[in-house]
């Protein structure tokens, strides 16, 4: 790992603890705007005010576990990133539908199973991630922030019947203004106003409410009501589950695992000036730490939660990816959970308010969406893959009454457009993975003009495969590596064949030949101390040189002998 120079506290660098409370205290402002999801939820819930208060404060402590859980680096929990998780709009939709079937205890023993999933999934990354490309990623970050964006539009244009026109247009009035100013300084403000737009843009549309008597006495007066300390109570807990909700919830943690993989490559590439590919074992404990944090969230009585990728962005900004920063963060979450008045607060926030927030950050998530999506060439496969799969899941909101007639055993897929979107995405991937795979040969002598001829037709291959071009020399310098073996050691006794083929997940170099069996080891990382051994004793200078294939097997059967070299993007 090379650092790069344009950090000011890298992620294995310790500030000073005067500037580590402040860089910690900055993401809190920034993370906990989102706690404006567990007002929703309780609303919906129609949990009582202690209740409701003590959700708040738990989701608090919640965050600040979860941003803990994510630095660590030893053993195989965290990524060792500084990586903090908000709660998440991921799981909003499904909450909301939780908390109006059997209210908060659902909520949390769904958010439980959610979480348990996503864990789940971290064990077997390598091999599902095929499955799930950034097309199919990209579509499901999409869909929620579609469902974000639709629910903070419903919030704003929706109101309790017996409301004037006049209050309405006030109401409205306020959620313009707030969008106002969260766009307006997320577009031409600069340092601090840019970083904390969403949280000054919560703060002038409060005031605004406030002057027009949008926020009732009864509100203010819980505000003062609040004790200035108190250590959030447990007490109020407890758990259902709901089949029907499973499904809807298993899409939500993988919607959370798929999110999570983004932030810690983000977080890879900014600690890394010589980022190439992405490290496997930091991304696998990144998502167990975030299945774990979104468990233990929803045990204390919280909503999901997954990895912010906006926090992430925070410390690219301010130059700051010290993983200590997520112990100071840790530290304040704790600290303001046990300051009931701030729960409070966010409880009297007005519907208008809260709308524009979500209609804020429901555009940033289409548009993240739109990025992931766009990360490869659009094809024809994923041109139907998108095409399909957003305007059926857009249907659900068009006739959601047509839905509704399904059978019961189809309506956990067919209930939002989330689970929709996910369904139809991985299905129609699935099916267009047929005849994906592209391969060519060459089978040559081994003498120098063969040589010459291996490395042409992979370097070819990959050029007109769409393979990238850092992928497709590592393939050559390695078949020249075995090339190379092959010839020194006389193994081969006759025509060695090297076929190459790909697909948007791998490139695979299969050498087949009759003799003695090249054994290789199976993959690159190595013991300390032999690192520099081993290579020398098999004769592999590839092994130091970063162009060792990702998965090695090698076979022989009546003498014919066959190794594989997989190289994983």
């Amino acid at each position: 790992m090379t650092r790069p120079k344009d950090l000011v506290y890298a992620v294995d660098e310790v500030p000073p603890p005067i500037k580590l409370g402040a860089l910690g205290l900055q993401l809190v402002s920034v993370l906990a705007i989102y706690l404006v999801l567990v007002v929703i939820v309780v609303r919906e819930a129609g949990a009582s005010e202690e209740a409701a208060q003590q959700a708040v404060s738990l989701g608090m402590i919640a965050l600040g576990a979860g941003a803990v859980f994510q630095g660590l680096w030893r053993g195989p929990v965290g990524s060792g990133y500084l990586a903090p998780p908000v709660l998440s709009a991921v799981y909003l939709h499904s909450s909301i539908v939780a908390a109006k079937i059997g209210g908060l205890p659902l909520v949390c023993g769904m958010t439980i199973v959610a979480g348990g999933f996503e864990a789940i999934l971290s064990r077997l990354l390598l091999r599902f991630r095929r499955y799930f490309p950034p097309v199919v990623s990209g579509l499901i970050v999409l869909a929620v922030g579609i469902e974000l964006g639709l629910v903070g539009a419903e919030k704003l244009l929706v109101v309790e019947p017996g409301v004037s026109a006049e209050y309405f247009r006030v109401h409205l009035a306020i959620a313009t203004l707030t969008v106002s100013v969260m766009v307006g300084l997320s577009v031409w403000g600069k340092g601090m106003f840019r970083l904390l737009c969403t949280l000054i843009g919560i703060l002038v549309g409060l005031i605004a409410a406030i002057a027009a008597g949008h926020i009732n006495h009864a509100d203010v007066a819980r505000i003062w009501a609040a004790p200035i300390f108190a250590i959030p109570s447990l007490s109020h807990i407890s758990y259902s589950f709901h089949f029907s909700l499973v499904v809807p919830f298993l899409f939500a943690g993988l919607a959370a695992g798929l999110r999570v993989i983004g932030v810690i490559m983000t977080c890879q590439r900014l600690n890394d000036a010589d980022w190439k590919r992405p490290e496997m074992k930091s991304i696998k404990g990144g998502v167990l730490a975030d299945g774990i944090g979104c468990a233990v969230s929803g045990l204390i009585g919280g909503i999901g939660l997954s990895a912010a990728p906006s926090a992430v962005g925070i410390s690219k900004a301010t130059g700051a990816t010290s993983r200590y920063i997520a112990l100071a963060i840790g530290f304040w979450f704790a600290a303001f959970a046990c300051f009931p008045k701030v729960s409070a607060i966010f409880l009297a926030l007005p519907i208008s308010v809260v709308g524009a927030g979500l209609v804020f950050t429901g555009s940033f998530m289409i548009v993240g969406g739109m990025n992931i999506i766009t990360m490869q060439a659009i094809d024809i496969r994923k041109t139907f893959i998108i095409g399909i799969s957003l305007p059926l899941a857009l249907t659900q909101k068009v006739l959601p009454h047509y839905f509704a007639t399904f059978p019961s055993w189809a309506q956990p897929m067919t209930g939002s457009l989330l689970t929709i979107a996910t369904a139809s995405g991985i299905l129609l991937n699935l099916l267009f993975t047929i005849g994906m795979r592209r391969r060519e040969s060459i089978s040559v002598k081994l003498d120098e003009t063969s040589l010459q001829e291996v490395t042409s037709m992979i370097q070819k291959s990959g050029k007109k495969w769409g393979s990238r071009a850092d992928m497709t020399q590592r393939v050559a310098a390695m078949a020249a590596e075995v090339f190379g073996l092959l010839q020194e050691r006389a193994l081969a006794d006759g025509p060695v064949t090297f076929s190459a083929s790909f697909d948007e997940y791998s490139f695979v170099l299969d050498v087949t030949y009759k003799g003695t069996l090249l054994h290789l080891p199976p993959d690159r990382p190595l013991p300390h101390d032999l690192v520099e051994e081993l290579p020398f004793s098999i004769g592999l200078s590839g092994f130091l040189q970063d162009i060792y294939p990702d998965r090695v097997e090698s076979k022989a059967k009546d003498s014919v002998c066959s190794v594989r070299l997989e190289f994983q993007y």
